[in-house]
């Protein structure tokens, strides 16, 4: 029962480390199509077919070490029954011995009383439960004794015939046991292997996984680098210098140069983002985090006029605009609240792929849930905004596409002391 339960232990250990291995791996192997991954998925599955064999190899080694447990009870069985048959042997040898001695005495009695002298020699020199001696003596003894020197002349052969026989079982029960011996120590050197093979791919997988990701670093840093220098080339190309004229009043325009490090893109890490329309401010579609575009305060979270209830603004509080509303609504799940600080590294909310996709742009200061565009009346339904070009250039400026013009030029004009990007 011992060795059973430390099998099933041993089992069910060898099988959780080949899982939870197995499901580690899985975790932590990539699933991008690289040069390696095909080697790394085929030494997964060599894994877990090592995994299943294991599995199948403890179910087996569970039976090999219960067959083993059957044999050895069942020889222990036998050799208490010879045992037991050896003492009854020995109890009917002294018995058949103090017979010997009363017929002993009985012929010398007889020969005392004018018995045969031959008849003594025999008796000392030959097996009186022999026939011949038996039936020499037959007379000098009671029909009891002579009984009694039958049976145990019968039950001494029962006795060996027994003793025979289980000496028999004892050799069957014996190879049964070197049998069993043979066929667990089989199994569990097969598991032994097995385990030592595991350990090999999974060492082999990690080492493949450390190659890979040190590749996908790699290709992240050049992608980086590359995407930094095309911002900065967008930023060099979208800086120039113009001058806006609205209600009288010269605006002077502001360079990337002049806000660097102030504002950040807050697109940057939406996923299959792509640009639609300028209208009150600009559309996109995508999915993924939503940024604030720098530091500042939300102000509204929800307005139930914008398709989907989301309206996210927040107030400016550093660079160009400060003091300025910027809005993100529509297809957005708000993670801020009201009241909370935010910057260029707060996600404000998660663009989902909805009907309406989202649109950002800049937000009335006053009027919570109103846009700068329709509040000066640029915005007639579908058509591109001199409020919504200003923050598609500011966008622009920050490394994200811009949007598409509906109309050129845009419907208005900007507020005196707007910034220009």
């Amino acid at each position: 029962m011992k060795l059973r339960l430390v099998a099933s232990l041993r089992r069910k250990a060898i099988l959780t480390v080949a899982l939870v291995g197995a499901a580690t791996l899985a975790q932590l192997l990539p699933s991008g199509g690289m040069a390696s991954g095909e080697t790394i998925a085929s030494a997964r599955a060599q894994a877990a077919a090592i995994a299943a064999r294991l599995n199948a190899l403890g179910s087996q080694a569970s039976r090999m070490i219960q067959n083993y447990d059957q044999a050895q009870n069942s020889l222990n069985q036998v050799n208490q029954k010879i045992s037991q048959t050896k003492s009854q042997v020995s109890q009917t040898q002294a018995t058949i011995a103090t017979i010997r001695a009363t017929l002993a005495q009985e012929a010398i009695n007889s020969y005392m009383t004018g018995g045969n002298l031959s008849d003594l020699y025999a008796l000392f020199n030959e097996n009186p439960t022999q026939a011949v001696v038996r039936q020499e003596f037959l007379n000098t003894v009671t029909t009891s004794q002579a009984d009694v020197i039958a049976s145990f002349q019968s039950a001494e052969q029962t006795l060996h015939m027994q003793q025979a026989s289980l000496n028999s079982l004892q050799q069957q029960a014996t190879n049964v046991l070197a049998q069993a011996t043979s066929a667990k120590n089989a199994v569990l050197a097969a598991e032994s292997q097995e385990k030592a093979q595991l350990n090999s791919v999974n060492s082999t997988i990690a080492t493949l996984v450390a190659q890979e990701q040190a590749a996908l670093l790699a290709q992240e840093a050049a992608k980086r680098a590359a995407e930094a220098a095309a911002q900065a080339a967008a930023q060099a190309a979208a800086a120039r210098a113009r001058s806006i004229v609205a209600n009288g009043v010269g605006i002077i325009p502001v360079t990337p140069s002049s806000f660097g490090g102030t504002y950040a893109n807050p697109l940057r890490s939406i996923g299959g983002l792509s640009p639609e329309r300028i209208d009150q401010g600009v559309d996109y579609h995508g999915y993924g985090p939503i940024y604030a575009l720098g530091n500042g305060v939300v102000v509204s979270v929800y307005n139930a006029g914008w398709p989907g209830g989301t309206f996210i603004a927040y107030r400016l509080s550093q660079g160009p605009a400060a003091g300025r509303v910027v809005y993100a609504a529509e297809d957005i799940r708000p993670l801020v609240h009201v009241g909370q600080s935010v910057g260029p590294n707060t996600v404000v909310g998660t663009m989902y792929e909805g009907f309406a996709g989202i649109e950002t742009g800049w937000a009335s200061p006053t009027l919570m849930g109103e846009t700068m565009a329709r509040v000066y009346g640029q915005f007639s339904g579908a058509n591109s905004t001199a409020f919504g070009f200003n923050f598609s250039q500011l966008l622009r400026a920050l490394g994200a596409p811009g949007g598409i013009l509906q109309n050129n030029p845009p419907t208005g004009s900007l507020i005196g002391g707007w910034p220009v990007w």
